[in-house]
């Protein structure tokens, strides 16, 4: 990796040896843990001497020394009387003997367990006989099963086939199923002599209740706005990442196409959840303004770590969306709050799990559309290229260019430049587990890598994890502590940015005659001066651009249970993260070819380095109470925490290396010209006090209220705390009388909800004045310069929620969510412009409220399942819409309106002084349309002059000015809303299925409404030098009078840089974007009916084929992924449990 990565490995080596050296212990520990995984075939003996010692202590020594499992009623064994228990090296049987004698209890071994129960007694004997199969979902059989008589402690367990049997029992008796981790049953006998049983899991935190982060709530008595899906509902729409995954679970959970990333694997995607609530303004966020809050096994989490988590190892996502449901996070709950809830270590045999993976990215490049060579060279001829003697150094220099391109193609040239960068990357990914324990001591044992192989050649993204999870049960108490690692390194592609091989001309070779790569590849003028290089001599040489992060967390928690009413939890974490980049282009690049002939051929070579840090600490303590009087249900929960971040980074840029191999940067002759090192620095501080309430009357009326007070340093000395409520009421109409029980309905909740959150995601100095030290010295001290205003009166950023809903279930064939909500942000944060006399451009202000509406719908329809055969079939749809309305600004927009119309107006740069880079950025902010805010608009419109087409006779567009008048001039004063980006209506639809072990889902994804503006016409089409490789397209132009055609007269350019008459922000270019993409297909099968799988120790098996975006229709056409292209994706997972 270099020497950035050894110095990198050096900094966290102590980390690593202390990580490795708790794992080592858990591993020591866990060495005395039940296990028939790893044979039974050497009988433990028995060795022990206690005297008058209870007989739960005695059992647990037993424990300790068999390893095996115990299975008991706690009241019953505390009730026995102390035993003294003399005993050498004798069997688990004979001492189990010997503590039972005279008890009334006797046991039962069955495989790794033993079930201590009352005897039956003989009087008894000439009762009812039952027997039966105990199994579960699956129809595995289940072995250690306890069936009790109800009202007795008479029982049995089940054998290794899951098999029982009972005699002498009444026969009207009640028999109950317990099994750990699954719901208990009660079966009435009824005089059956055979009673077969299929058990569920427990419902776990995924199942009946809603997770929320700081605590669990009744799914069924909550009243706030939150979908939860389990992690094989996310398996189910694709295994890339969990981000990708829910936003096609949730449409309202939007990731936003980046059309010009594309697939980059290093590309952290743009996330919002129900709309934008604030003003994107640069500079002023610590990372996306809308972006939602991240909650990772109880703590704040970054995205960066979301989007590198293993999916193995998370057990249930919960979206959090109204303010009933967020508000307990306050200030940072605004835009919606995703909390992850990892799996937590089961008791039982240790279970090994394997998941395996391997993933193919294929380029998708079926949106381009671009000339071949011959097409390229007769567009040329026809538009006068070698016409332009002037260009050419006169006739004889347009001859020797029109004939080095007429003979390169005749030779057989026409490089398909597109392909050159690009390979099929085949990346791979595994995770291994190790879980097991008992009723008192569990732990789970996780590592994974992912190595992410992007399309374009030499990117990729890596990450190493290993996660230790160890619980310890002491009577009513449980402690938890996890600690977690991570290791991130990522690779951008050295072959540079897609769009420099978009441009490039077809007839150019990029081998010269001996196979060797060209260094330049050609002239597009015949004077010299506009030579083009070859991006992949740049790629030859030994460039970086590499990050890398390394992550440690430590979680403690504890969980206590006073009684049946109260609750104490109390949790601890800390995290550091430690991170760096290496940008290094070699002094061979050429980028720096004009270095020597402008006299500074020392400063060839540039390397940036850039080092950071981010510390966390975080604590909280909570109360609950619950309790029911009769047909009144209270909970009550009271919260504390308080929450440390401290981060910092170094940035360093220098220049002058000698040669290609000189690539540390401490080669280098001098910091990079007129600069020196920086860096950032910050500190918040916050702290909460948080209370919730639910009554619920016979789990038919349903209230909640809860209460946050946050104190942040973030904002001003007058309002250090901010205050967040949120009042909700349901009604469970299903369980009213008036509802027949035969209409079988499971559900029906009506609920309302509002209340104010917060958001935070802003710069921590933002309130406070800061200062910059310079390079000059008074009266012998450094100066300093004041970089910003102080705003000591700065507000919070409040959002007002207001959410109804409605929850429908219908005998486990139908269900469907309907919601509907208004959101309001209020207090906006926003910077104001300054008059240049201050010495400052901008400072903070409370300024302008935004409103976003919109509604949910969801649908789910089982019509066929059968759950002995593992047969199902489910139909899903689902629909979101968000309205987005500014809804007051104050004049200060003004000038940000004004400024947007200023670069649109910007004039023509001077093409002598400027490079083709700056010329293409002059374009892109003449020719974009600008991002305006006024009251009443939407902030995603799209602004631009009305267009009534071409003109035929003129080949000029004819626009429509603000009075509707008639006009060939264009003018920033005219413009109007010509569309607006944001769908109407998106969703998915999707289908799942199984039968006998073979599963199928398929999910397709649609917008329908939104408006485009399509920027490939503009840039690719009507904007065009004629320099370079072209789109298609161009043959549509205008030509001649008399001609309808779509776009405009397109004339040869005297040079590259000339810019020409450029085409500005026009509705002629917006078009109507719906799409439907088969966002995700995949196909598997489980190997639960092969006999070999128990033969050969495996618990399940199991292989799926996955395919992501493989299909899009779109009515639009545009070239995505410029600068790093889409990628369609495929994989086969492997899961093995043994």
């Amino acid at each position: 990796m270099g020497n950035f990565m050894k110095k990198l490995t050096r900094t966290h080596k102590s980390l690593f040896v202390r990580m490795l050296s708790i794992l080592l212990t858990c591993i020591a520990v866990i060495s005395v843990s039940p296990s028939r995984a790893f044979g039974q075939a050497v009988e433990k003996r028995i060795t022990i001497d206690l005297k008058n010692t209870p007989v739960r202590q005695i059992i647990y020594e037993l424990r300790k020394q068999s390893g095996m499992n115990f299975m008991f009623e706690d009241a019953q064994i505390d009730k026995m009387a102390p035993k003294t228990l003399q005993l050498k090296n004798v069997s688990i049987e004979k001492a189990l003997d010997e503590l039972l004698k005279n008890s009334g209890f006797t046991y039962k071994i069955t495989g790794n367990s033993v079930a201590i129960v009352r005897k039956t007694e003989n009087k008894q004997a000439a009762g009812h006989a039952v027997s039966g199969v105990v199994t579960d979902m699956k129809d595995e059989p289940l072995v250690g099963v306890t069936i009790v008589i109800k009202g007795t402690y008479q029982g049995t367990t089940t054998n290794a086939d899951g098999k029982y049997s009972l005699a002498g029992i009444p026969a009207d008796a009640t028999l109950v199923f317990t099994f750990i981790g699954m719901d208990s049953q009660e079966v009435a006998i009824n005089g059956r002599p055979v009673i077969d049983v299929q058990m569920k899991e427990t419902a776990t935190e995924i199942e009946g209740v809603v997770v929320t982060g700081m605590f669990t709530r009744r799914a069924e008595s909550f009243t706030g706005s939150s979908t939860t899906f389990k992690q094989e509902e996310l398996k189910a729409v694709g295994n890339q990442n969990l981000l990708k995954s829910l936003s096609v679970l949730d449409p309202s959970f939007q990731i936003a196409e980046n059309l010009e990333m594309g697939s980059n694997p290093n590309s952290l995607p743009n996330i919002q959840l129900r709309g934008e609530t604030s003003f994107n303004v640069q500079g002023d966020y610590e990372g996306n303004a809308n972006q939602p809050l991240f909650i990772l096994d109880g703590f704040e989490t970054t995205l960066e770590k979301v989007f590198d988590l293993d999916m193995n190892r998370v057990e249930s996502i919960t979206l959090l969306k109204d303010a009933a449901a967020k508000a307990i996070y306050g200030s940072k709950a605004g835009n919606g709050v995703v909390v992850i809830q990892t799996i937590r270590p089961k008791s039982g045999e240790v279970r090994i799990t394997y998941n395996g993976d391997v993933n193919i990215q294929a380029p998708d490049l079926e949106d381009y559309n671009l000339m071949n060579a011959r097409e390229k060279f007769d567009w040329e001829i026809a538009h006068h290229k070698y016409d332009n003697w002037q260009a050419m150094n006169g006739a004889q220099g347009a001859d020797n260019l029109y004939k080095s391109v007429y003979d390169a193609i005749a030779s057989g040239v026409d490089t398909y430049w597109l392909s050159k960068p690009l390979r099929v990357g085949v990346g791979q990914k595994h995770s291994l587990s190790l879980e097991g324990g008992d009723e008192r001591i569990r732990y789970i044992l996780s590592a994974s890598f992912n190595d992410v192989k992007g399309v374009m050649k030499g990117s990729d993204r890596s990450t190493f994890n290993i996660n230790n999870t160890l619980s310890y049960t002491y009577k009513n108490m449980i402690f938890r502590n996890q600690m977690d690692y991570s290791r991130n390194v990522a690779n951008e592609s050295p072959y540079g940015l897609f769009s420099e091989y978009i441009g490039l001309e077809p007839y150019f070779a990029p081998y010269d005659s001996d196979g060797k790569l060209k260094k330049l590849l050609g002239q597009e003028c015949a004077n010299d001066r506009y030579p083009v290089y070859n991006p992949l001599y740049n790629a030859s040489l030994n460039t970086k651009n590499r990050s890398a992060y390394t992550a440690f967390t430590e979680n403690f928690e504890m969980d206590w249970h006073i009684n049946g009413q109260f609750r104490l939890t109390a949790q601890f974490s800390y995290s550091r993260t430690e991170e760096g980049s290496d940008v290094f282009y070699p002094s061979g690049h050429t980028m720096f070819i004009d270095y020597d002939a402008n006299g500074i051929g020392d400063r060839k070579g540039r390397y940036t380095k850039t080092d950071g840090y981010s510390n966390k600490i975080s604590a909280q303590a909570g109360l609950n109470y619950n309790q029911s009087f009769g047909r009144h249900f209270i909970f009550f929960n009271g919260t504390w925490n308080l929450q440390t971040v401290e981060s910092g980074s170094t940035t360093t840029v220098a220049e002058g290396f000698g040669n290609d191999s000189m690539d540390d940067i401490s080669m280098a002759t001098s910091y990079f010209h007129d600069s020196r090192p920086g860096g950032t620095d910050s500190k918040t501080r916050e702290i909460g006090i948080i209370g919730a309430f639910n009554y619920s009357f016979d789990d038919r009326y349903l209230f909640d209220a809860s209460f946050r007070a946050s104190g942040s340093s973030v904002y001003g000395s007058d309002n250090h705390w901010g205050n967040f409520w949120s009042l909700g009421a349901g009604w469970n109409v299903h369980k009213e009388h008036f509802i027949p029980e035969n209409w079988k309905i499971s559900m029906l909740k009506l609920r309302y909800s509002l209340g104010y959150t917060g958001t935070q995601n802003f710069n921590p100095y933002q309130a406070r004045a800061k200062y910059q030290y310079g390079n000059q010295y008074y009266d012998g001290r450094l100066g300093t310069t004041i970089l910003g205003i102080p705003n000591t009166k700065l507000k919070w950023q409040k959002i007002y929620d207001n959410n109804f809903g409605i929850d429908i279930a219908w005998n486990n064939v139908i269900s469907a969510r309907a919601e509907y909500y208004i959101q309001n942000t209020d207090n906006m944060l926003t910077d104001i412009t300054l008059p240049a006399s201050t010495g400052f451009t901008t400072y903070k202000e409370n300024m302008g409220k935004i409103e976003n509406k919109g509604y949910e719908i969801s649908l789910s329809i089982t019509p066929w399942r059968n759950n002995k055969d593992r047969t199902w079939v489910t139909l899903t749809a689902s629909a979101y819409h968000n309205k987005n309305t500014i809804k007051k600004i104050y004049d200060i927009f003004k000038k940000s309106n004004d400024d947007a119309d200023d670069k649109l107006n910007a004039d023509k740069p001077n093409s002598g002084n400027l490079t083709a880079e700056e010329i293409a950025a002059w374009k892109t902010q003449t020719t974009r349309p600008a991002t305006k805010y006024y009251e009443d608009c939407s902030m995603t419109a799209i602004w631009g002059v009305r267009s009534l087409g071409i003109d035929p006779m003129s080949g000029k567009e004819m626009f429509l000015d603000k009075d509707g008048n008639l006009t060939y001039t264009w003018s920033s004063d005219d413009q109007v809303v010509i569309g607006d980006s944001n769908p109407k209506l998106r969703g998915t639809v999707g289908l799942s299925a199984g039968w006998k072990g073979f599963t199928l889902s398929m999910t397709a994804s649609y917008k329908l409404g939104g408006d485009l503006y399509n920027s490939t016409l503009i840039e690719r089409v009507e904007n065009v030098t004629g320099f370079g490789n072209l789109d298609k397209r161009v043959a549509q132009t205008w030509t001649k009078p008399g001609d309808h055609a779509p776009y405009k007269l397109i004339e040869m350019r005297q040079t590259p840089n000339d810019s020409g008459e450029t085409t500005r922000p026009t509705s002629r270019f917006v078009q109507k974007n719906n799409e439907l993409y088969f966002s995700s297909v995949n196909l598997g099968y489980d190997f639960y009916r092969m006999k070999f799988v128990k033969k050969i120790g495996l618990e399940r098996l199991k292989l799926t084929f996955y395919a992501d975006e493989i299909a899009r229709f779109s009515t639009v056409k545009i070239e995505r992924g410029t600068s790093y292209p889409f990628a369609r994706t495929f994989s086969l997972s492997l899961n093995a449990t043994f």
